[in-house]
Formats: C-alpha cells, structure tokens, sequence
C-alpha cells in the first residue's frame, strides 16, 4: 500500500494569539521541516523586502482612506457595525500596521556592520518608514476626532473620505494623499535599489541567488524571487521612470500578498484560544495494548469500529458510549442502568486521535482523495470554549484549515478568504473583519469548509455530554455535517436521554464491555511499583488469594477505569508494610461497588488535617478554575503576606522542584488523586529551559467532571466549608499572594518577559478584596509597584520585551494605576506624587486608551471583571484631582481639589 492519502499529526509550533495589536506573525505557526522540504527553492527574504513589506501595506491602507475611488464595502445592514465601531476598525488597522513597522524597524538589520548599495538602499527604507509615520499620526489624530463628531447610526458612507471630511478641508486631506503616494514612489525606488544591489553584490561574489533558507513568510521570499528574475530579465533601474513603474505593478502583488496574509494570520488568532488541546493533554497516555481488540472487527461482530471507518453507505455516525439505559418490557419503565461516568471513553479516543491505524481502514471509503482528520475534546471542567458549541467549531475550522494549508496537501491559503468571504471584505475594506466570531458565522463558515467535495474529514469529538450549552446546537451541526457523502463523524458520551434518542440508529460500542483486559493491566502494573503489596515470603503463599483480590478489584470496577484507578491508589496508600494478604482483601471487600460511594467512603478513610488541606485545595481550584501548578504552590501557602517579603528574582531549578514535589504529594496523599497534574502541551513540543525548569506547561484540575460534580454536592460543600473555616477562608487573598509571588520570580523567554497577565491578576485581586470590604491594599499596590520598578530597570529585560498594553512606554506602576482608573489608591498616592511622574502617567493614559478603545482591550483585560469595571468608569473628581497635584504651583484664590481618603491596609 502507497502512503496514506490521509493526514497525520504534523510537528507544528504551536500557535500564539496576536497580542498588543501586532502584526499576527505569530499566529501563524511556521512550516516544519518536511513541509519546507517540499517547497522549490526561494532567495531568502531580504531585511529590505520585509521593511518595505510593512512600510507598503501602511502606506497603501492610508491612502485607501483618502481617495475616493477605494471600492469601500459597506457592512450589511443590522450587521452592528455603526459609524463608531467602523472608524474604530480603520484606526485600530492603522496602529497595528504602524505597529509591526516599529518592530521591524527596531529589528537589527544586519549582524555585522556592512556597506555598500544595499546598506545605502536599506538605511533610504529606514528613514522613509519614519516620514511615513509622520503622515500616520496626523491621518489617526483626523480619524479620533471624527469619530467624536460621528456617533452613532449605521453607516451610509460611500467612502471614508466622508468622515474625515468632517474635521479636514478637502485641500487637506488631497495634501495628505499626495504625501502618501509621493512615499509609495520612494520606497518602491529604494526596494529597486536594494534588490538591484543585492543582485550585482551576488554577481560580483560568484554568489547564488538561491538559498534553502526559508522563513516564516516565506511568500516574500516566493515574491523576491520572481522580483529578481524580472529586474534581471529587464535590467530594469531605479533612476529611470518607467522601469520603476513597471516594478511598482510587481510591488503590487507583494502589497496583495501581505495583505492576504495578514488577514489569514488573524482569522487564525481569532478561532485559537489557548486552552484548546488542553483536555487532550490532560488525559492519562493510553496504553498501546489495552485498545488492539478496537481494529479487530471480527471480535467486535456487526457494526464494529473498523469496518464502521470503511463503510461507504451512508452510515456515517458512530458512537462511543457507556452501559445505556433499557426500558421493561412490560411496565416500560426505565432501568437504572447508569452510564457510569469514567469508563475510558476519552482514553480511547485520545488513542484513535490522529492514529495512523486508523487511514488503511478510513481508505476504503476515501478512496484516492485527500482526508482531514480533526477533532476536538469537551471539557466541562474547563473555560467556557472548552464546553460549548462555540469552541467546538472554532477547533475544528482552526484545525482542519492549518491542515489543508500548511499540511502535505499543501492547499491554497486564499481558503480562508473563500470560507470567511464577509470578512475578508470588510478587511480589505477598511480593515475590519476580526471581531469575535457568531456560532452563525462559524457554522456557516464549517459547511462551506465541508462542502468541498474533493476531500474527506473524519470529526472525532469527545464528551459531547460536557456541553455546557443547548446540547441541539452541536448535535445539529454534526449530524448536518454527517449527512454529506465525505464526512463521518466520531462521537463519544455519556448514554443520556438525548443521546440514546439522537444516535439509537447509528453504528456503537458500549465501551464497558470491552475494558476489563485495561483494568486488569493497570491493577497489575500498579502493584508491581509498589513494593508494599504482597510483600509476603513465596512459600507462604501460592498467589491464589492475591489473584482473587485483583480480581474482586477488577470486577467491583465493573469496566469503569476511574473506579478502578481510585480504588487501587486508595488501596495501595492504606497498604502497610506490615500487612497481611487477609488484611488487604478485607480492604477490598470494604470497598463500594459505586463510584459515588467510594469517594464517600475516601473521605470518610482522611484524618481530619489531611481533609482540611484537600478541601483548602478544592477550594482555591474551583476559584481559579483550573491554575498553572507552579503559582498553586504559593497560593496553598498558609501565610497570605509571604509574597510581602519574598525578592524579586528568578526561583532556582531546585526551589521549583521542591514545591513541585510538594504540591505533588499533597494531591496524591491528601487529595487522593482527586485533582490530577498535566502537561498541557504535547509530549514532543519544543520547550525553552526557562519553561522546562519552570514547569511553565504543568496545569492542576479535576481528574473526571464527576468528581467536581461531587465536591459541588450540597453535602460535600458542607464538609468543605466546615473544615476550611467558610467566611475566614477568603481565596482571593490567598491567589492575590500567589499573583505578586509569579510577578517577583518572573524570568524571561527568548528574551522577553511576559507580564502583564501576572501584573492584571495581581491588580485584579487587589480589587475584589477591596470591593469585599471596602479597604484599599495599599501595602500590596505598592509591593506590585516596587516589583514592577525592578523588573523596569533590569537591563536584561527592558520595556520593549515586555507584552505590556501598546502605546506609549510605561515608565512606572503609576502609569498603570491611572490608565486603569485605580481611584481609591491614586487618591492616597496622588499627595505624595512626583509632579513629573503624575504627568507622565496622565499622558500615558490618554495615549494608550486611544489605542485600547480603537480595539484590543478584550486582549488585555480579558475576563477580569474588576478591572474592565475600573478601566470603564468614568471619574472625572479623580481626574481633576490628578490634574491638580501636576501643577507646580497655584494661583491665588485657586479652588483645592479634594477627595474622602479610603481606608487602607
């Protein structure tokens, strides 16, 4: 058989969301070797060619908004998009282009100091990206006070000359264009240049022109190529008019190109979110032998999985499920018969998950076309995209697209453009396009992506009972889905009522039936690491009775893997080397056949203290929802002002594993394995040292969604709130010192250091306790601030590497304060001020909330209720009152600004 038609698991690096408005490069994983293997050979993208890249797509957005023959698309109507929200979109468009200019410009050019045309040629780039932002400025100064002037009502512009004209003579704003077409004349002279030198640099050398070097935007070097070509080809040169206007039409197509790019790139950010494989992550690695019986069809008779993949009429539904609930024949009343919750559901799907055992079979349907494999894990006891509709689709578009694109199939990146079409118009527009997506929007955009009949997808969905949402919202989408002749759909749950009537007709597997051989594999394996188990002399004992004891485990598990685990953890923790054969099978026998009940029975087995830290655990998890491990170590901490006096410095490789090691033993030995360790990473992604020695991928949470389920009951909340002391317990002051603890042993990665989620969860918390009891952490914001002040002055990480909100360059902790409206501490502060500071922080403030308020605040305060609530609100005595302690001095007779002084601890 020839290689498989079918994609498996490619080595991607895994993607980033754009943050701070830039210019989504990162949002694009890069190709993997294999990929770039198979690209023709290109010239590697010169630093000129991504300068002018950027300088080109700003200049060309720019004047779009001044002319008014720009085909300007105008937003459908009831589509939201009023007067307001589109200049907001044009101006947002505008900061992030001026933004990913900065950078590249900030880049170092070349790492040794060189001369010669194509330094000259380079350094003429350099300056006119600088004039270009001149114009930049002034364009969004016009924009904001527009804006001002245009509130409200949807749009009925013809072109976005209309609002500018608003606020500028029509002289003016001509004068601004030919600024813009003149600087458009000049770049593309000096990329003529440069290009042109590099050709007789490499002539004059006896160099290649061809390189295997690839980069990430790797359709500059694709354009650079056919550039060179044609000024060789036409000896074309920058000093004669009509070569340069024949190059400007090449430039064009690089202008495109970027543009097309761009938008890919953020479309791509916009359907990631960061916890999207987390659930696949935290699922135990399955064992390779415990599923062989799943390819064997013949074992598994009518209806089995594998002949399932290869079935080509029309059965194109399968479900994976527990022990389903049967009616009496004759009453017809239900049966209980629980689709018992752990029975290895996700396990099994995490092992076919991009399986390669699963293509040889999948291709007797498929034939000779292409097939896409992708999926997604609920989980409910994640964030909400992990346990909706919403998430579900945005995973599957994200990964399947990254699958086409930039998988063997190599498809053509225009893709997103076609299946996000609304969009994309409203990008090359003015720059709209990437807001937040509408589950209408995205099932649209989901079957226009199936509707491609030239491929195949097989959609592996696991715990489609975690939904969080109306369960007829996905249920839906993929039985519209499993309707067409190339899709089939995997689905795994629980036997619920919806289920049972939804999928009743369908191919099958009770998963139950088949896991005894697992259990008895993972019982064995985990008495074997125990040396405590059976550790009796061989001529005491036949092994009889401790066969029978493993196989009263096995069968009280009754198939469900998580009893299984629990009980035999437990089991194995009582076990004392003292103990006897006959002592260890009364344990078992002890044991409850529910799972329910066996966790009743764990906790009612915990001594008092030990309890007590679980339930303090419990707690600080469910408020957190589910944290990183590294913070939950200080936030377990007793004392919630250690982080008071802790230094500001990185941990060592030994401190962190030793609070690891704690953590991890307070989870298996007080916790019981209830909440479990994972990476949330694959096993084989590339990891920085930094992240390696800081467990930086290591997450804490529940280890099933029924045992959550259980802590939440109304009698273990009880017993919870009892041991941990309810209204003295406040989990905001004990995450609040893990905050400022993550902010002082903050270290950097590739060189930058982010921050600014740990400084937004510090202040955060500083704010609900003072909405808890009206009383400001003063002496926390100011340790925050002093943190922040060191992490400032430290050479090795200055300001610029730091992902801290755009704009202007924060100086202090002030600027922050007052760009987030932190009234009660700027009141007490304000006194003592340094007028220059106070000044700087004001201006700051206005300069950075043009730039938040134009978009991208969502990325910055995210889900953080207090300080969006802080940020928004309008003060204008703290206003005033800041205003008035800038002031050096004060005419006389000058009215004092005051405020009531808060109470402070």
């Amino acid at each position: 058989m020839g290689p498989s038609k079918w994609l498996a698991k490619r080595k991607r690096s895994p993607p980033r969301p754009v943050k701070n408005g830039g210019d989504g490069a990162s949002a694009t994983p890069l190709p993997n070797d294999e990929q770039l293997s198979s690209l023709p050979n290109m010239p590697k993208a010169l630093p000129a060619v991504g300068l002018a890249a950027c300088a080109l797509q700003l200049v060309d957005f720019a004047t779009k908004i001044l002319i008014s023959g720009h085909e300007f698309y105008q937003p459908r109507v009831g589509s939201g998009v009023d007067n307001a929200h589109l200049l907001r979109a044009v101006t947002h468009e505008l900061y992030r282009l001026t933004e990913a200019l900065n950078k590249r410009r900030s880049k170092k050019i070349y790492n040794e100091k060189r001369s010669g045309k194509l330094e000259d040629a380079t350094q003429l780039l350099l300056r006119l990206s600088e004039s270009t932002q001149e114009v930049i400025v002034q364009l969004i100064d016009g924009l904001n006070q527009a804006q001002a002037k245009c509130v409200g009502g949807e749009s009925t512009w013809t072109n976005l000359r209309e609002p500018l004209m608003t606020v500028w003579t029509k002289g003016a704003i001509t004068t601004q264009k030919k600024k813009l077409q003149l600087q458009r004349k000049e770049i593309d002279m000096a990329l003529l240049r440069a290009l042109k030198a590099y050709i007789d640099q490499s002539s004059e050398k006896g160099l290649s022109m061809i390189s295997l070097e690839h980069t990430q935007a790797y359709h500059q070097e694709a354009w650079q190529h056919e550039a060179i070509e044609a000024i060789s080809t036409n000896d074309w040169k920058a000093k004669n008019k009509k070569h340069v206007e024949e190059f400007a039409k090449l430039v064009d197509n690089l202008v495109l190109a970027e543009i097309e790019a761009r938008f890919r790139d953020l479309t791509f950010a916009n359907l990631h979110f960061p916890e999207q494989d987390d659930r696949l992550h935290s699922i135990s690695k399955p064992n390779e032998d415990s599923f062989q019986w799943i390819w064997n069809s013949r074992q598994q008779g009518k209806g089995s999985f594998p002949v399932w993949l290869g079935d080509t009429s029309g059965q194109n539904v399968f479900w994976l499920t527990g022990t389903r609930s049967s009616y009496h024949e004759d009453e017809r009343q239900l049966i209980r018969e629980t689709g018992k919750p752990g029975s290895g559901k996700s396990t099994l799907m995490k092992y076919l998950f991009r399986n390669e055992e699963l293509f040889p079979f999948l291709e007797r349907w498929s034939g000779h076309s292409p097939g896409i494999l992708t999926g997604f894990f609920l989980w409910n006891c994640g964030t909400d995209l992990q346990k909706t509709t919403m998430g579900l689709l945005r995973t599957l578009l994200y990964e399947a697209l990254q699958d086409m694109i930039f998988g063997p199939l190599d498809e053509d990146p225009s893709i997103v453009q076609r299946i996000f079409a609304e969009r994309w118009k409203q990008f090359s527009s003015y720059g709209g396009g990437i807001h937040k997506f509408s589950l209408s929007e995205l099932r649209t955009a989901f079957d226009l992506m199936l509707s491609d009949t030239t491929k195949k997808f097989l959609l592996m969905i696991d715990g489609l009972d975690e939904l969080d949402d109306d369960p007829t919202n996905a249920l839906t989408v993929l039985i519209s889905a499993s309707n067409r002749e190339n899709v089939k759909v995997c689905i795994s749950s629980r036997p619920s009522v919806i289920y049972q009537a939804t999928f009743k007709d369908w191919p099958s597997l009770e998963l139950n039936k088949w896991t005894r051989k697992g259990i008895q594999d993972y019982v064995l394996y985990a008495f074997d690491q125990n040396d405590t188990m059976f550790n009796i002399p061989a001529e005491k004992s036949d092994g009889t009775e401790e066969r029978a004891i493993i196989n009263t485990l096995i069968d009280k598990a009754s198939g469900v893997f998580l009893w299984a685990s629990l009980a035999t953890e437990f089991l194995i923790q009582s076990t004392k080397e003292s103990d006897d054969v006959s002592t260890i099978k009364w344990r078992v026998n002890a044991l409850p056949q529910e799972l329910e009940a066996l966790l009743i029975y764990m906790f009612d087995n915990l001594d008092a203290q030990h309890f007590a830290q679980a339930a303090r655990l419990f707690r600080l998890v469910d408020a957190h929802g589910y944290p990183s491990l590294l913070p939950l170590t200080s936030a377990v901490d007793t004392d919630t002002r250690s982080a008071l006096e802790a230094d500001t410095r990185p941990l060592t490789v030994g401190e962190v594993l030793t609070r690891t090691e704690k953590m991890r033993n307070v989870l298996v030995f007080k916790c019981k394995n209830l909440v479990s360790i994972f990476e949330a990473v694959p096993a084989d992604s590339p990891r920085t040292s930094v992240e390696v020695a800081n467990f930086a991928h290591y997450k804490v949470n529940y280890a099933h969604r029924c045992i959550r389920d259980f802590l939440r009951s109304y009698e273990m909340r009880s017993r919870i709130a009892t041991a941990t002391n309810y209204e003295a317990f406040v989990e905001d002051e004990y995450w609040a010192n893990a905050h400022l603890w993550s902010l002082k042993t903050l270290q950097p990665r590739d060189g930058k250091l982010l921050i600014w989620d740990t400084l937004a969860d510090c202040i955060e918390h500083a704010l609900r306790l003072e909405s808890n009891d009206g009383r400001v952490r003063l002496t926390y914001l100011d340790e925050v601030n002093a943190t922040l002040a060191e992490h400032l002055i430290n050479p090795a990480t200055p300001v610029q590497s730091m992902d801290l909100p755009p704009g202007a360059m924060v100086n202090s902790f002030g600027d922050i304060s007052v760009l987030l409206n932190l009234g009660n501490y700027l009141t007490i502060k304000a006194r003592s001020a340094d007028k220059k500071d106070l000044r700087h922080a004001i201006e700051y403030a206005k300069d950075v909330r043009k730039r938040l308020d134009a978009g991208g605040l969502d990325m910055f305060l995210g889900k953080r209720g207090k300080l969006r609530e802080s940020y928004e609100k309008v003060d204008t005595d703290l206003a005033s009152l800041l205003e008035y302690h800038t002031k050096s001095s004060l005419k006389l007779g000058s009215p004092k600004i005051t405020r009531d002084m808060p109470e402070w601890v």
